[in-house]
């Protein structure tokens, strides 16, 4: 997901059709009956992972990061971002590795999308975030645990998506508390903003220079780390 329009990688927050492997589990579970009604003699399927929605399922916070993030020459403001290492072990594991290693620093919140979304931590590509180097061997992308979580929640942090389907460095924080269809099944959320939100509110309100949608004042992660 990078937000905004697609470069190298699949942007989260471009409408496109699913590729044809991809398969909704609103279409599974919705053609459940019909398939046990037609085939009661057919062997059984495996089942669907059920979704987990953040409103009302407990998702247990097994480790939080930070991030120490700077508006223009403003004093830098801190994100706490509670993780879900429980749900998405490896996704978790990758971005705890990532912050205690202060390997964000100096890379950007490259792109906003008003009432949507904002998404930084492209490391080695900081400014126009084609792509981003995750904690394990030669940074190379890997496949989420899942994609469980519902984007239900504003605050909700979500890995990226390269344009096979992984995810590396990259993350986008949601900002209202409906994703609108786009990240369901598509983007992994392993995390959420326990405090910080009004900085987030207000990298939101920046104006962005298109067709990239970088913000005009640079907003740039300072430091990194693990509470």
């Amino acid at each position: 997901m990078n937000v905004g329009r697609p470069h190298t990688s699949t942007s989260h927050c471009t409408k496109q059709q699913q590729p044809p492997s991809f398969f909704s589990r609103r279409s599974l579970l919705g053609s459940a009956v019909v398939t046990a009604a037609t085939a009661s003699f057919a062997q059984p399927k495996p089942a669907v992972a059920a979704y987990l929605d953040p409103n009302t399922a407990p998702l247990a916070v097994t480790k939080r990061a930070y991030l120490d993030v700077q508006i223009g020459d403003a004093a830098p403001g801190r994100i706490v971002i509670g993780l879900y290492g429980e749900v998405l072990p490896k996704t978790v594991d990758n971005f705890v590795k990532l912050a205690e290693s202060n390997a964000y620093a100096d890379t950007l919140f490259y792109r906003v999308i008003s009432g949507r979304s904002i998404q930084g931590g492209a490391i080695g590509d900081p400014v126009r975030g084609r792509s981003g180097k995750s904690a394990f061997e030669g940074g190379e992308p890997f496949v989420p645990d899942s994609f469980n979580i519902q984007h239900t929640k504003a605050g909700l942090v979500s890995a990226v998506r390269t344009a096979d389907g992984k995810a590396d460095s990259r993350f986008f924080i949601q900002i209202g508390d409906d994703d609108g269809g786009w990240a369901d099944d598509r983007y992994a959320a392993f995390g959420i903003v326990e405090d910080g939100m009004d900085l987030v509110a207000k990298i939101e309100k920046l104006e962005v220079q298109p067709p990239q949608n970088g913000p005009k004042v640079p907003v740039k992660i300072v430091k990194s780390g693990v509470l």
